[in-house]
């Protein structure tokens, strides 16, 4: 076989060893910030009056804007890389009038941005949300 046919192989077994070997680096739970000195991790509070059941579908659609690279459950999406699939932790909170979010890359020390970037994302898609309810 040419060295171009093992790459597709190659490239799955780069992606299942990414994904097994970022298990143990997993958050479970809205940490109460980013680590002093990290430049792999975002986390904002933003003034929204919202209640959680929409907060939770606000987020399961943009979720869903990200394709086939996410997985979502209730105050917490594992967003992952386009190519790389390296992933990163997403939470979410809401204190009634308050949401937290926070972004953190699993593997590695820097993350070139992509916490903010995605932060910044997921602020703008939620102020331009169109919520129903308010929080009670």
């Amino acid at each position: 076989m040419k060295t171009w046919q093992w790459l597709p192989a190659g490239y799955i077994l780069f992606l299942l060893l990414i994904n097994i070997v970022s298990i143990p680096f997993a958050t479970t739970e809205m940490p109460e910030g980013c680590p002093d000195e990290s430049y792999n991790c975002d986390y904002r509070i933003i003034a929204l009056d919202v209640s959680d059941e929409e907060l939770h579908d606000a987020m399961y659609d943009w979720q869903e804007t990200r394709g086939f690279t996410t997985t979502f459950s209730e105050g917490h999406i594992v967003d992952r890389t386009l190519f790389m699939q390296f992933p990163d932790d997403v939470h979410y909170s809401n204190e009634c009038g308050t949401v937290e979010i926070f972004s953190k890359s699993r593997l590695g020390r820097s993350d070139y941005g992509v916490n903010q970037d995605r932060v910044d994302e997921i602020i703008e898609f939620l102020l331009d949300y169109d919520f129903e309810t308010t929080c009670q």
